[in-house]
């Protein structure tokens, strides 16, 4: 449960939390659909996905359209694919916010897919033994394709001020690794920080903590 007397911080997940591989993802793609998206997606397929993360179109839909793209290529080979980006998720950072609960109201904001979540959570398990990720390091999960916004609407960061129960955005402090959602948030009235994904959040955290006064 969140505690309104308490300082409230919200991590990203990707980049922040759990790494990232584009490089992977896109050679996956290149060999499994002939695309090359190392330069960005093409603007109805960035539509799309932005439709899936807000959980407005369903798993089977979206990899129908990316088997347009090779009509030959296997839809086992395409979700390989898309999780190609999913990389390490130490647990020095789980453990950080497990210490960071005992202080703050500890949330988590993510543009997510419903095959990122699973995948995310089925590593979780198999590999790591959590089983509830959510309680365990979280007092309050906001994943895009549930709750049908996505940063950096300004909805979205409506959605999750009002679910926490929190008054002022002063006593937030938002950490993310994209200068567009960063805005978004301070424009809301967050304090929020970028980070950079080639450092590690367990490095810069403290400073991160004294930059807002929490």
């Amino acid at each position: 449960m969140i505690d309104p007397k308490r300082k409230t911080l919200i991590f990203d997940f990707g980049n922040v939390l759990i790494n990232l591989d584009f490089p992977r993802c896109f050679e996956a793609f290149k060999k499994t659909l002939g695309q090359d998206f190392s330069k960005g997606l093409p603007e109805n397929t960035k539509a799309f996905m932005f439709r899936y993360e807000k959980g407005e179109v369903n798993t089977e839909s979206f990899l129908w359209h990316l088997q347009q793209y090779a009509p030959q290529a296997e839809i086992r080979d395409i979700i390989d694919a898309w999780n190609a980006i999913l990389s390490e998720l130490p647990m020095s950072r789980l453990h950080m916010l497990t210490d960071l609960k005992e202080e703050y109201n500890v949330a988590m904001l993510s543009n997510i897919n419903d095959m990122h979540e699973k995948k995310i959570h089925h590593r979780l398990e198999s590999d790591m033994g959590i089983h509830n990720f959510h309680e365990e390091f979280f007092h309050q999960v906001f994943y895009s394709h549930k709750i049908g916004y996505r940063k950096p609407d300004p909805e979205c960061y409506a959605f999750v001020q009002k679910s926490l129960g929190i008054e002022k955005g002063g006593d937030i402090l938002f950490i993310d690794d994209m200068q567009d959602n960063i805005t978004a948030a301070i424009n809301y009235g967050w304090q929020a920080i970028l980070h950079n994904p080639q450092g590690d959040i367990l490095l810069t955290i403290e400073d991160y903590l004294h930059q807002a006064g929490f």
